[in-house]
């Protein structure tokens, strides 16, 4: 096992290109060792928040005028400082976190070239559109909001802010960033790369409490918009507090991906492994990971021996220890949902099978460990099926008609993502496009399946608004229509 630093990392708030401490801290623990204090974060008050919209304010207007080519060679060389000190931001982010490092390492190794791909896209925003009518002529151009909000959540922080950070920057606006509170250290020392390459107060950090801090986020009248990634329960309050100054939203919120594995799919443990990653990558802990299983009845039993055989391999510890596959989950009300589902699950005569094992050096009674499970026997209405279960569960059910199948994953107010498993990739496709679901895949599921030239987000109460490609880019601009009478 990796031997981490033994002393505690320290990261303090950013504002108007200053950093500084308070005279207040939150703690982080290691999830798999709450014993162990991995670092302290300055907690933020109310009025530091408002410096920091004040400092991004006075510093967004001449961050705006540049174009967006001027301001993607900037950003450019924002991403040349992503690969520094890599190995050691992975290990504090497992600590800090839950995940394995081999989790960690491919998020942050992946988030320079995904965020190239929106780099490239700044010739196009620049040349805007001219139209011409019978008394002159109109330009179309895009302009920024001012300054943005953008609150992340702690199961994948680095990645998810720097998906609203470099295309609200791109796009010309000044941001203030609110890390979270229980894993806010990776991504603060990943700000600290880069931070000095901008000019003071386009970027701001402020980390604190959602309780002291949030409503002054939301409610602050310089700020134009707000992005955020989190539960649906967080953004209904979040659009409450923006209505109030009728602010701009974009939302990525929860999901529960249906997989549909028709008859003709192919089952072999390659096929599906892939699944299987879907499912436990994280401890079943992402948004967009497969949250219920529908076989086709003439393949259930075959599937779930499969799906077992492959799931038992799977080893839980620390996610530093060398044969750990899955780390612990993040917190304590991540194991109190895991328990209350496994519970409820069983009262109504499901069958729980525990799968994989623990690694020989995981304590469990260090940390917060759950072993995944796979439940069958369940009806559509149960917790398990019908709710984000966010934890390494999942249950398989069985269809017998695919209009029926398509009814059943349809009936939710989620609509994140979804995917078909089938060898007709024609006939796979023509049931996929039948889901109600923002993103929908064929043949694979998640996030590591995500072209990235593409648009992706939810639909329904999964979310308003899209990350990535040019549309994630516009969530952050605002149309200017200019009209020159001739």
């Amino acid at each position: 096992m990796i031997i981490p630093n033994s002393e505690p990392e320290h990261v303090g708030l950013f504002i108007g290109g200053h950093w500084r401490a308070g005279n207040r801290e939150l703690e982080v623990r290691d999830p798999a060792r709450l014993d162990e204090l991995v670092g302290t974060a300055t907690r933020a008050s109310a009025e530091d928040v408002d410096e920091a919209v004040h400092a991004a304010k006075t510093a967004q207007p001449a961050w705006g005028k540049l174009s967006f080519r001027q301001r993607a060679s900037v950003l450019e060389k924002v991403l040349e400082r992503l690969d520094r000190g890599f190995e050691a931001r992975a290990i504090l982010y497992v600590r800090e976190n839950g995940r394995t490092l081999a989790e960690a390492r491919g998020e942050l190794g992946s988030i320079a070239a995904n965020q190239r791909l929106t780099l490239e896209l700044a010739g196009e925003l620049d040349e805007g559109r001219a139209l011409s009518f019978e008394r002159g002529s109109t330009l179309i151009r895009h302009i920024p909001f001012g300054v943005v909000v953008s609150i992340v959540p702690w199961n994948a922080p680095v990645t998810l802010a720097m998906l609203q950070i470099i295309p609200a920057l791109l796009a010309g606006n000044s941001v203030v960033l609110k890390p979270p509170e229980s894993c806010p250290l990776t991504l603060t020392r990943t700000i600290e790369l880069f931070a000095h390459l901008l000019p003071a107060g386009v970027l701001n950090i402020v980390t604190g409490l959602p309780d002291e801090i949030g409503d002054a986020l939301t409610t602050h009248p310089h700020v134009g918009k707000i992005g955020f990634t989190g539960s649906i329960r967080s953004a209904q309050y979040i659009m409450a507090k923006a209505a109030e100054t009728i602010k701009g939203v974009t939302l990525e919120l929860g999901g529960n991906d249906p997989a549909i594995v028709l008859e003709d799919a192919d089952l072999s443990e390659t096929s599906v492994k892939r699944m299987a990653a879907s499912v436990f990558q994280s401890s079943g802990q992402v948004c967009m990971a497969i949250k219920r299983i529908y076989v086709s009845e003439k393949r259930k039993d075959e599937f779930i021996d499969t799906f077992r055989r492959v799931a038992d391999g799977l080893i839980v510890g620390h996610g530093l220890a060398e044969r750990t596959t899955m780390g612990p989950m993040h917190s304590k009300a991540g194991v109190d949902r895991a328990a209350f589902l496994r519970e409820d699950s069983e009262s109504r005569g499901a069958h729980v099978a525990t799968l994989g094992s623990l690694d020989d050096g995981a304590d469990i009674s260090r940390g917060y460990f759950v072993r995944p499970a796979m439940v069958t026997g369940l009806s559509d209405d149960a917790p398990l099926v019908a709710d984000e279960q966010f934890c390494p569960f999942v249950p398989i059910l069985g269809f017998a008609d695919v209009d029926e199948v398509v009814q059943r994953s349809n009936e939710t107010h989620f609509g994140l993502g979804a995917s078909v498993w089938g060898r007709d990739a024609d006939r796979a496709l023509d049931v996929a496009k039948s889901l109600e679901a923002g993103t929908v895949f064929v043949n694979s599921h998640g996030i590591s399946s995500i072209n990235r030239r593409a648009p992706y987000g939810g639909i329904k109460q999964s979310g308003i608004g899209r990350k990535a490609a040019l549309e994630g880019i516009s969530e952050y601009l605002q149309l200017q229509t200019l009209t020159i009478a001739r």
